[in-house]
């Protein structure tokens, strides 16, 4: 409750203010409903005011508040800044605030293990789960002695030392030896600060890992790792760590704790709350679902199946402060191939340093916005974890990919970058709302339904992609929409086709691939499918796997086509 003059709060909230403090820009969306159902409202933006000269997140928020007010009308902060709540009989206010967070430095971890191949590249799997940064690593692999392996400890002061290794059962000296070295710099560390242990290595060996740490550190165990040598599992550990972070760094930003009294529901971070949307969507489609967040300090990719998520968080990239680090992953030249006119290396360095620098910047010709699309192409292509499973939707997210001035421009970011094969929808998350959803899908499922109902995505279409090799001028795939009337289809190799199907419009589609072409069915096999319209409409890439762009003119001829294939 925020001020005295408050009542009962509702039994089941009707309406949610809720925030998202990215590191760039502060969201606030308002949920209400409207026509008898819930939805979107309005949406207010600001820049994030944790940074100095502000050192307030507060300030950022009550910006973004003030735009929802104007544009509806309705009051929703008193005279003192606070949030009224609940909402009242004369429609001020609002039942329920909610927020989340990027914007928190990154956790600082140091990481304990026993062999780099095996727990250690586990371990290095959870850590890319949320916003943490591995300060330094110790292993059996390392050829430090146990004096370096101490200074280590001490000289680094990792917020948090996360420990893996060892087999459920196997062997545990080796283990417990590094655990006597960590004991000794916990103790000496422990004369600065309380340092956090999160533990998920043997369990044969948790209590004597507990018994020996926890007079001078925050212990907490969770499941193995690499329970056998040919076991991963990292769902378990990749939640202790992100409630690590909620509990050990958003509290710190400058003027968060204020919001506290907002809400009696935690501030949760920005990756938890989209990992939480991607599985509603993974279990909604009972199928896997790929999440792609573009921002400006991390690129997330999300892999939800109806039972499981698993983030993998980039914090070294992002189209922001972090784009620096591209360079030390891809050459100009992998960014110059998905540009149609001639560049040189120095001007693609020269744009990458001055957006590190000036993340707010936003393209003001179609040569810089040519320019900041490849970068971000080759971004995402960077954040991919290995081996890709099949999926069958795209939830997008990203002011670079929100903002693209055509809806075209997106799918071919998207299909450039993921280069993704099978049969797939994608759904844009246009008005930054898609975390937000996420948090709402914990207490309220049915308002989320009701939310999608009323479009508060933007949906772009659904994709056929055929995997296979062939020459220029080869049928790819044959087949027909129909719809209002109906519609040939005859794919040549190394195109892309694009149907015009409205939003919302239902279509079937009968798909009848190349003998070496294969939709997701094995090569040659056909199948007939239902798909709804979109922004774009139905796309057909025929470009084939993996794709392969020409050099010289011939690319800028091929780039520019590609464009107007998908509308743009």
């Amino acid at each position: 409750m925020t001020i005295a003059e408050e009542t009962q709060e509702p039994t089941i909230p009707k309406s949610y203010l809720i925030a998202e403090f990215g590191s760039v820009n502060t969201t606030a969306v308002l949920f209400d409903v409207a026509a008898g159902s819930f939805r979107l409202i309005a949406r207010g933006t600001s820049p994030t005011t944790a940074e100095e000269p502000w050192s307030n997140i507060t300030e950022g928020l009550i910006q973004a508040i003030r735009h929802i007010e104007r544009a509806t009308g309705r009051t929703l902060l008193n005279d003192h800044q606070q949030l009224i709540t609940p909402t009242r009989q004369t429609g001020i206010g609002v039942d329920k605030f909610a927020a989340m967070t990027s914007a928190a430095p990154l956790l600082e971890t140091l990481l304990i293990g026993l062999f780099d191949e095996f727990s250690l590249e586990s371990g290095r799997k959870v850590i890319r789960s949320t916003y943490t940064q591995e300060i330094d690593s110790i292993s059996l692999n390392d050829s430090r002695d146990d004096g370096e392996k101490f200074a280590t400890i001490i000289n680094k002061e990792p917020e948090l030392i996360f420990i893996v290794g060892g087999t459920d059962g196997g062997a545990e000296q080796r283990l417990l030896h590094l655990i006597e070295t960590l004991q000794l710099g916990i103790n000496v560390l422990s004369e600065k600060q309380r340092v956090f242990v999160l533990y998920a290595g043997n369990k044969s060996i948790r209590e004597s890992v507990n018994t020996r740490l926890k007079e001078f550190a925050h212990v907490q165990v969770a499941e193995n790792v690499r329970p056998t040598l040919e076991t991963e599992y990292l769902e378990d550990a990749a939640q202790h760590l992100n409630a690590l972070y909620e509990e050990i760094k958003i509290p710190r930003i400058p003027g968060i704790l204020p919001l506290q009294n907002w809400t009696k529901e935690p501030i949760i971070s920005t990756v938890h709350a989209f990992s939480l949307i991607t599985k509603y969507f993974a279990a909604l489609q009972n199928h896997t679902v790929l999440g792609v967040d573009v921002g400006s300090s991390s690129v997330t990719i999300m892999i939800a199946s109806p039972h499981s998520v698993q983030a993998y968080v980039r914090t070294d990239l992002g189209i922001g402060k972090p784009l620096a680090n591209l360079l030390d992953m891809v050459t100009p030249a992998d960014i110059a191939r998905w540009i149609p006119n001639e560049i040189t290396d120095e001007e693609i360095c020269d744009f990458i340093t001055y957006k590190a620098l000036y993340p707010h910047t936003i393209p003001q010709t179609e040569y810089e916005r040519d320019l900041e699309h490849a970068v971000v192409r080759e971004l995402i292509r960077a954040a991919l974890p290995p081996d890709m499973p099949a999926f069958s939707m795209i939830l997008a997210r990203g002011s670079v990919l929100a903002n693209a001035p055509r809806a075209g421009h997106t799918v071919l970011m998207l299909l450039d970058a993921l280069q993704p094969s099978g049969i797939f929808s994608i759904a844009l998350d246009k008005h930054n709302v898609l975390p937000a959803l996420g948090m709402l899908a914990m207490s309220q499922p049915t308002a989320v339904v009701q939310a999608l109902e009323a479009g508060v995505l933007t949906d772009l279409g659904w994709v056929i992609v055929p995997t296979g090799k062939g020459q220029p001028g080869q049928s790819v795939l044959t087949g027909s929409v129909e719809a209002d009337g109906q519609f040939d289809l005859d794919i040549e190799y190394g195109t892309i086709d694009t149907t015009v199907l409205p939003p919302g419009q239902i279509a079937s589609v009968t798909l009848n691939p190349g003998r070496r072409f294969d939709i997701g069915f094995g090569k040659g096999k056909g199948k007939k499918i239902t798909v709804r319209g979109g922004a774009v409409g139905l796309i057909i890439d025929g470009r084939g796997r993996p794709l392969k762009t020409p050099t010289g003119e011939a690319r800028f001829d091929a780039v520019r086509k590609w464009h107007l294939d998908v509308g743009g």
